[in-house]
């Protein structure tokens, strides 16, 4: 029985460990990058909602995105 208390708690354990990898990944992220992240995952913003919080242009705001996204994904498939 002990081993099936073990095998249930194995995808929590797995998701938590995603959530702090991702949260540490987010902090080694750029100011720009991690707010535009944040702003559009979290909070649903469009790219010119975004841009305007954070007074950048919209390019700036989709290359912020695409860079983050890029490091985050990459961060998160290593072993």
């Amino acid at each position: 029985m002990g081993c099936e208390r073990q095998h249930e708690g194995q995808p929590q354990d797995q998701a938590e460990r995603q959530r702090q990898r991702l949260i540490a990944l987010l902090d080694t992220l750029p100011m720009v990058e991690r707010a535009a992240y944040l702003l559009s995952a979290s909070d649903g913003l469009s790219h010119g909602a975004i841009a305007f919080r954070l007074g950048v242009s919209i390019r700036e705001v989709e290359t912020a995105l695409a860079g983050a996204l890029s490091k985050l994904t990459e961060g998160l498939d290593e072993p």
